[in-house]
């Protein structure tokens, strides 16, 4: 019994998948753009037309560091 018990072993996970805290998705130009014909979503994402995570931080930061008039 305990040989069939640990041949299950990987098939069941450790944690449950309701307590796994999700992740943030990777949103990548190159890849977007490649998939872009199938999309039937916003436009903006069929055209390009979004920051991904890192360049609005760098945006973000170029914005934040220029004085206010």
């Amino acid at each position: 019994m305990a040989a069939a018990i640990d041949s299950l072993k990987g098939l069941f996970l450790e944690e449950d998948v309701l307590d796994v805290e999700p992740k943030e998705p990777k949103l990548d130009r190159k890849l977007t753009l490649r998939f872009a014909p199938r999309n039937r979503g916003s436009v903006r994402l069929s055209l390009g037309l979004f920051y991904t995570k890192e360049e609005w931080e760098e945006k973000r930061k170029a914005l934040l560091s220029k004085p206010l008039p």
